[in-house]
């Protein structure tokens, strides 16, 4: 019964994403064409788009994952799993930074009002997301998921129903859950890397994005060349790690391990956190600059880094405590 719950809850809220998304490209549409775009300080257009392309996947993800759930599929369960990831690293720091960030002084009732319901609103799905971790990884809900006898094709030639579900692999059954969320996870990720690019740059045309790496502040391509190397190999290494594959594990410990090393640095080093923090403020005097009616934002931008600590953590945390998958998988 919970199964077939989340799996109404998935497509429903996916279908209305796909609206949403739809809605967002009809805006985007009428955003170029209109007489005043060329003079917006901001790129509007650009920015509906990709925000378009990550909602429309998004939701595509979620009605197919909906879908598989009604008909007891494992790679539905286990899509879910990263989805309800997902939703928990993103939520729960956004609604810890609507909780802290100071808003606007426009009317202290109304923007305390305002704080409340977005912090609830992400907090929602934080606690969704972590029900949805906790629920589809109870023993009596994993055994619904096991391979099923096979079922004869309908009629009408269903996808779904078409045949006969196969057995497992040992690599398959081998490989813990823990595992190929976060391989997916790593993978989903930054393989969405170009697209937050490409928002910057709307965002901020004319400036260069800054880039920290190992106590060094990177601009331009610089920038650009040493983020995109990484993201590649990081995709290459969560493959890896999917296919359990020994390189694949260390490459993504060892990417963990630079990505941890580069936060820490970044805010462990007073000159670079404060030469950070001015960055990210000339960044967004710029983009005020250019807006009609500013609401600058006194707030230290690096905290969000911080926030980012607790995932590499836990990531390192899996992937070294189910080491053992990988020597099994050698053997």
């Amino acid at each position: 019964m919970g199964v077939t719950i989340s799996a109404v809850v998935v497509i429903l809220s996916s279908a209305f994403t796909l609206l949403g998304g739809l809605l967002m490209l009809r805006s985007s549409a009428l955003v170029s064409t209109a007489s005043t775009t060329p003079h917006a300080p901001v790129n509007f257009g650009m920015i509906l788009v990709v925000e378009a392309v990550l909602i429309l996947g998004f939701g595509g993800w979620g009605i197919a994952s909906g879908i598989g759930l009604i008909y007891v599929k494992q790679w539905a369960r286990i899509s879910l799993l990263v989805f309800a990831g997902f939703l928990v690293c993103v939520s729960l720091p956004a609604s810890a930074l609507m909780a802290l960030i100071p808003l606007p002084n426009l009317s202290s009732s109304f923007m305390s009002l305002m704080r409340m319901g977005i912090v609830l609103f992400y907090a929602m799905f934080a606690v969704l997301g972590g029900f949805w971790i906790y629920f589809f990884n109870k023993r009596s809900v994993k055994a619904q998921f096991q391979a099923m006898p096979p079922v004869r094709q309908s009629a009408a030639g269903d996808l779904f129903l078409a045949a006969a579900v196969p057995a497992r692999s040992a690599s398959e059954r081998a490989r813990p859950l823990s595992v190929t969320v976060i391989g997916w996870f790593l993978l989903i990720g930054s393989a969405l890397a170009p697209l937050g690019l490409l928002v910057n740059r709307a965002l901020f045309p004319g400036m260069p994005i800054p880039f920290y790496f190992l106590g060094f502040f990177l601009l331009g391509r610089g920038a650009y060349l040493i983020l995109g190397v990484w993201m590649a190999a990081q995709m290459a290494a969560a493959v890896g790690l999917l296919k359990l594959k020994n390189w694949g594990l260390f490459a993504t410990i060892g990417l963990q391990c630079l990505a941890l090393a580069n936060v820490t640095l970044l805010m462990g080093i007073p000159g670079h956190r404060a030469r950070f923090q001015q960055l990210m403020e000339s960044m967004m005097a710029s983009l005020h600059a250019r807006m009609p009616q500013p609401a600058p934002l006194d707030f230290p931008v690096w905290i969000g880094l911080v926030m980012s600590l607790p995932i590499f953590l836990v990531i390192l945390y899996f992937l070294v405590t189910r080491r053992q998958a990988f020597t099994s998988r050698a053997q």
